[in-house]
């Protein structure tokens, strides 16, 4: 009797113990991906909230970077941007950012329209002027192969803390696709621009033919992550040393189907900036939420 009965036990036991173990890891798996869930929501709304409110511009316009976001799907697509920040405790910061971009492709041909404006500025007593600037872009590209296209463009910018009042440029030139795939593009462009110049403060102008070649590689990870880097050189045509360089770069994954969000660095040179007090290098970071339509 009392072997039989030890003999259950020891056969009882174990079983106990299997069960017991099976329900501690469970519990353990379900607890971690738990987790696991709540850290990556956490940091994800954290990013959002952190980067959303840090923004600089700089006087370059990266409009390859801009006009990518709207992809290469025939039909009309657009992409909006924006941001909103107010808030301070003894000075009130207002800052506001918007962006539009508009692609329609018809054929072999596609047109883009692109408008971007930011304001940043303290708000009561002594207001003080941080940022304001805004662009409006339109480009016509036809292509002639699979490998070329020509490309016609017109753009009118303000810059103010940059000394900008005005500036248009109207230019062309061939655009060459060196690497086509799914997950890398690789474009040159070596493009010519008439550039007007006004200065803000004094009303001087200056009228100048410029070389606007830039490099362009773009980077599908996972097919939901997307890195764009670009880089710009802009010397005057005849007067080599006055140039302007931009590098940018800008990173981009989904939130849902139709939310993004996106982050985005720039460093730019200007070795004749629009006046003495005004930087030959700026930098930047801006981050946000884009809707794709």
């Amino acid at each position: 009797m009392r072997w039989t009965k030890s003999l259950g036990c020891a056969h009882a036991r174990p079983g106990r113990h299997i069960r017991n173990t099976r329900y501690l890891f469970m519990g353990k798996r379900y607890a971690k991906a738990a987790s696991h869930y709540i850290c990556a929501m956490f940091l994800r709304l954290a990013l959002i909230f952190c980067l959303v409110t840090s923004t600089l511009h700089a006087q370059v316009v990266n409009v390859e970077a801009m006009r990518g976001l709207t992809g290469q799907e025939p039909g009309t697509h657009g992409v909006l941007d924006g941001s909103f920040y107010f808030g301070g405790t003894q000075a009130l910061l207002l800052r506001l950012s918007t962006s539009a971009n508009f692609r329609k492709t018809l054929e072999k041909e596609s047109f883009y329209g692109i408008f971007n404006g930011n304001l940043s500025t303290r708000v009561g007593g002594d207001a003080l002027l941080f940022e304001q600037n805004g662009f409006v872009h339109g480009r016509y590209n036809r292509e002639w192969s699979e490998e070329w296209t020509g490309e016609l463009f017109f753009q009118w910018q303000s810059n103010k803390p940059m000394r900008i009042a005005q500036r248009y440029n109207f230019g062309g030139g061939p655009r060459f696709r060196a690497i086509d795939s799914k997950t890398v593009n690789f474009f040159l462009s070596p493009l010519v621009m008439y550039e007007l110049d006004i200065e803000s403060v004094t009303g001087s102008y200056e009228s100048v033919f410029r070389m606007s070649t830039y490099m362009s590689l773009d980077l599908l990870f996972k097919e939901k992550y997307r890195i764009n880097t670009i880089a710009y050189y802009q010397p005057q045509i005849l007067e080599w040393d006055d140039v302007r360089v931009v590098m940018n770069s800008r990173f981009s994954t989904p939130i849902s189907p139709k939310l993004n969000l996106t982050v985005s660095g720039n460093l730019n040179y200007d070795a004749y900036p629009a006046g003495t007090d005004v930087p030959n290098f700026t930098y930047g970071v801006n981050s946000g939420i884009s809707w794709r339509f």
